[in-house]
């Protein structure tokens, strides 16, 4: 009797968590179907059960990544009904080792892709309207909370340049979080 190894079955979902895993550490034009392939134990010909091009993938992707992003966000951060607290998290949250930031910053790089600049714009909106709703809930007037919300998601995205730039330097994690504190403090009336 011959013993046959059972394939490996894959949906959607393995191929697009993969291909986030090469976009945070590589970015879009690393995404090769082949490699993914490889990554995952399958053939290329598996690939197109699921996609009809790297283009089809990537979208997919991404579009799975904007998911999830705003899951977690409603999850860690919209979950907290005091404002002052709720920016605080998102400081804090920021500042976190998560894979989301690091596509968020490689994404910055790759936006002259129009499906990139388009998820990563819309990823940009809905952030900057958490923030702006959550200085508006302080008791900034619009103009001045939509100011205050851009101002710390400018020093957020320098932080994701600057950590993706200084990648492996920061030894001691509790540094990070002492900074996303010191900023929240100095972006965040008492």
């Amino acid at each position: 009797m011959k013993l046959t190894a059972k394939k490996k079955s894959l949906n959607p979902s393995d191929w697009e968590k993969a291909t986030l895993d090469v976009i945070a550490h590589q970015g879009v034009s690393a995404v090769a179907v082949e490699n993914i392939a490889k990554d995952l134990g399958v053939t290329k010909g598996s690939f197109y059960w699921h996609f009809g091009n790297r283009k089809d993938l990537i979208v997919a992707a991404l579009k799975r990544w904007q998911k999830d992003d705003k899951e977690v966000i409603k999850q860690e951060i919209w979950s907290i009904p005091d404002p002052h607290e709720r920016l605080n998290a998102w400081f804090l949250l920021s500042a976190q080792p998560l894979q989301s930031h690091l596509i968020y910053a490689t994404l910055l790089a790759d936006r002259q892709h129009d499906f990139v600049a388009k998820t990563l714009k819309e990823v940009t909106l809905e952030r900057l309207s958490y923030l702006q709703q959550s200085f508006q809930e302080i008791g900034y007037p619009e103009d001045q909370a939509k100011q205050q919300s851009l101002m710390s998601y400018s020093v957020y995205v320098g932080y994701l340049h600057m950590a993706k730039t200084l990648h492996g330097k920061f030894k001691d994690t509790s540094n990070i979080e002492d900074y996303a504190k010191y900023v929240a403090k100095q972006l965040i009336p008492a």
